[in-house]
């Protein structure tokens, strides 16, 4: 798979992903974020999620997020992996080359947060498997929209899937593995979550000019 770097237009696109706890907020401003992108015109914008965004990642998605079924963390890390590969060869690789940008709904981070603190994998296992199997193209930039897991879980109607039903001491325990991604990886930006839409979209924003 190529990456982001290279020659002329495509070594300018942009790969963000914003990522953080259930409820964080991070489809709202992932919507708002390609809006943004698109009026500043010049190139396209790839609107992905994780899992999914292809065929065969939505039908991962609906293995791991429905309650038909079991699961440990080893079966969802595979799952994850299996599905981020997809999605990085047929949407992200290709559109990064074209010169568009990419906007991606969680990614490595959420797998070490929840897979690997909260599903209790070790951690060179998680991050192992992620850069062997789903390491290009990486990201240029990616956002940790810290909002405390109280506060998001009030944002959500109610458990909507298998991984929600675990309750808020999960989600807590995911809030922590996101904080440690932050530190062990290189170039994550920790943006509040907290407040009004727009100033979020601002403070997200704000990481993508400083570029």
């Amino acid at each position: 798979m190529s990456g982001a770097q290279g020659d002329g237009a495509a070594a300018r696109a942009l790969f963000v992903v914003l990522d953080g706890v259930d409820g964080c907020g991070k489809s709202t401003q992932a919507a708002l974020l390609v809006e943004r992108l698109r009026a500043r015109g010049g190139r396209g914008v790839v609107h992905v999620r994780e899992p999914g965004s292809t065929p065969l990642g939505e039908r991962i998605r609906a293995l791991l997020l429905g309650r038909e079924h079991e699961l440990d963390s080893g079966v969802e890390l595979l799952l994850f992996a299996a599905a981020r590969r997809q999605m990085l060869r047929e949407l992200a690789a290709p559109a990064l080359a074209r010169g568009e940008h990419v906007v991606c709904e969680r990614f490595h981070g959420s797998t070490f947060a929840y897979q690997s603190v909260a599903g209790e994998l070790p951690e060179a296992d998680v991050l192992g498997v992620l850069e062997r199997w789903a390491g290009e193209p990486r990201p240029t930039h990616t956002i940790l929209i810290e909002v405390p897991p109280e506060r998001a879980a009030q944002r959500r109607a109610g458990p909507s899937d298998r991984i929600e039903d675990k309750g808020l001491e999960f989600q807590r325990r995911v809030a922590a593995g996101f904080q440690r991604y932050a530190r062990l990886a290189a170039g994550v930006h920790v943006v509040d979550g907290v407040g009004a839409t727009a100033q979020v979209a601002e403070r997200i924003w704000s990481v993508l000019e400083e570029r």
